[in-house]
């Protein structure tokens, strides 16, 4: 089964070359390696200088890419059941479908758990850390609405919205398989072998932007094993106009250094960006492996032998947090991301917990 190294960060070019670079350095070190991107081909067939197709394309020796067509999967899922479903639904081609939020990292996840055993690395690029997070939510969203629908996974205080009584069984079989399903999709990255790498742009935007979304990013779940910073310009640029935008990004370095100390950071240079084989290989060799770090899961059920919700949230701004208790669910709120967490069994139950933060742990336990 491959090591799933997930590229995610600041919107701009540097999430894709980053990824890139690190899948021409694994394929060059001896793994068979994919370079998978869900979004149009063009782009990565220009940062590749090689064609690629929603179909794994060889780009170099052990190295293949592709860039997944999501609209044409939908379609093509939605032709093959059409048949099946009553008027009107049965006359909409799957080319008329509109493209539901998230769907895109859904055909992801079905094709990399097809995928994964033909590789030992695959080199996720999923795009700017909103579109992630936002996927990384699905399941959590659905489970709250099954809950508060129908009972599923647990009562509600006041009951479901529709009795069962009012609903035909296979509506819950359906309900609980699309549950089970997704959260099945989700453990392809939350899985021990996978980790995410978050690609910092060098300004004071995106680093705000990072001190809340990396921490986001863990509390769903996904461990951050490395950062990249870039694309960096060089240091001791010839143009002298240049010098006060490279102290700018040096100090950006250090202060990112110093928020997520216990993670690499690891520098992308803009020659990368050229694009091309060698000049990823080359911004691969530099940066080293993204995915060596040891990683360790976000969240635990346990806090020095005591029943407790820990989550780490490294970097995160003090005062950047809000908690509410829904019942067996802590509602934790970072900023404009949202998760609903369920409590471990033995916090369920009572109102009587209190929350703390260590550096940066996040640790709920009950109140004494």
């Amino acid at each position: 089964m491959a090591n799933i190294l997930v590229y995610t960060g600041s919107p701009g070019i540097g999430i894709s070359v980053a990824a890139a670079a690190e899948a021409a350095r694994a394929a060059d070190a001896g793994k068979r390696t994919l370079l998978f991107a869900y979004r149009s081909t063009v782009g990565l067939s220009a940062l590749l200088g090689v064609p690629v197709s929603s179909t794994p394309t060889d780009v170099a020796p052990r190295l293949e890419a592709m860039a997944l067509d999501t609209r044409s999967e939908l379609a093509a899922a939605w032709n093959e059941t059409r048949a099946t479903l009553p008027p009107p639904f049965s006359a909409l081609a799957g080319d008329e479908l509109p493209q539901p939020p998230a769907s895109d990292a859904a055909f992801a996840l079905l094709r990399l758990r097809e995928l994964a055993p033909k590789y030992e690395r695959i080199v996720v690029d999923a795009g700017p850390h909103h579109a992630l997070i936002e996927a990384l939510g699905v399941p959590d969203n659905l489970r709250w609405i099954a809950k508060w629908l129908i009972g599923l996974d647990g009562q509600p205080a006041q009951g479901p919205l529709l009795p069962g009584m009012l609903l035909p069984p296979e509506f819950t079989s359906n309900m609980r398989r699309v549950l089970n399903e997704a959260q099945r999709l989700r453990s392809l990255l939350d899985a021990p072998a996978s980790s995410v790498c978050y690609v910092l742009r060098p300004d004071a935007a995106a680093l705000a932007e990072a001190r809340l979304a990396i921490p986001a990013i863990q509390l769903h779940g996904l461990a951050i094993g490395a950062l990249v910073v870039g694309p960096l310009l060089p240091t001791n640029p010839d143009d002298a106009r240049l010098a006060p935008l490279e102290r700018l990004q040096a100090a950006l370095v250090d202060e990112a250094a110093a928020l997520w100390r216990t993670r690499p950071l690891l520098k992308l240079d803009i020659g990368a960006t050229t694009g091309g084989h060698m000049p990823l290989l080359l911004a691969g060799r530099a940066m080293g492996d993204a995915g060596a770090a040891n990683v360790r899961a976000p969240i635990g059920n346990d806090y020095r032998g005591e029943a407790a919700l820990t989550v780490e949230l490294p970097g995160l701004p003090q005062g950047a947090i809000g908690l509410t208790l829904s019942g067996d669910d802590l509602i934790v709120r970072i900023g404009p991301y949202r998760r609903c967490v369920p409590l471990p069994t033995r916090l369920r139950g009572t109102s009587a917990i209190r929350a703390t933060r260590e550096g940066d742990l996040l640790i709920v336990r009950r109140r004494t």
